[in-house]
């Protein structure tokens, strides 16, 4: 059998895990660049962009790195699988730090600024059928919690300001440790 076709499958899908894995790490330091900068002061656009960074980071980047932890068990990187274990074990305690509203919250924000109309928190769709959930939620108990947040804080920017309050300095934290891992490469006598 000819080997060219499964050389050029394998080197397509080498190339394509590289360039995942260097989107994944881009997307990481987007995160964290936009959650420095709103450390500083809070920004309008920064803030709708850091929802989508980390709302995206808890859902599809979690399931990638877990995927990637999979495949490094057993392998001869340890400070790769290390990295990846942190990852994971940070976002996960800080996911599970924020109460369903507040995550339900950053997950509607996010919506909203990655679609131009936003129509699946509706109760009435545009075809008229009525919509009771919305991934596996009921819609009437996640508009309330909604609302009893934007009540309790007052306005987007209050809770925008306290959601920061909680989120950065976790996120900080996870920063500085991943950049331990990482350096601990750099220098063989660790």
């Amino acid at each position: 059998m000819d080997d060219f076709p499964k050389e050029e499958f394998l080197r397509d899908f080498k190339i394509k895990t590289l360039v995942q894995q260097t989107q994944f790490e881009q997307w990481l330091r987007t995160l964290f660049y936009l959650n420095h900068e709103l450390t500083e002061k809070w920004d309008f656009v920064y803030q709708e962009m850091f929802y989508i960074k980390f709302y995206e980071a808890t859902t599809e980047g979690l399931s990638y790195a877990l995927k990637v932890l999979e495949h490094l068990r057993g392998g001869e990187n340890e400070n790769k699988l290390e990295w990846y274990d942190e990852l994971i074990n940070g976002l996960t305690n800080i996911k599970s730090e924020l109460g369903e509203d507040e995550y339900s919250y950053i997950e509607y924000r996010r919506h909203n600024t990655w679609h131009i109309f936003q129509n699946s928190y509706e109760h009435i769709q545009d075809n008229l059928k009525i919509k009771k959930n919305r991934k596996d939620k009921d819609l009437q108990k996640l508009n309330i919690g909604l609302k009893q947040l934007l009540i309790k804080h007052g306005s987007d920017k209050n809770i925008d300001i306290h959601l920061n309050t909680s989120l950065q300095p976790k996120l900080t934290s996870l920063y500085v440790q991943l950049n331990k891992i990482y350096n601990k490469k750099a220098r063989p006598d660790k």
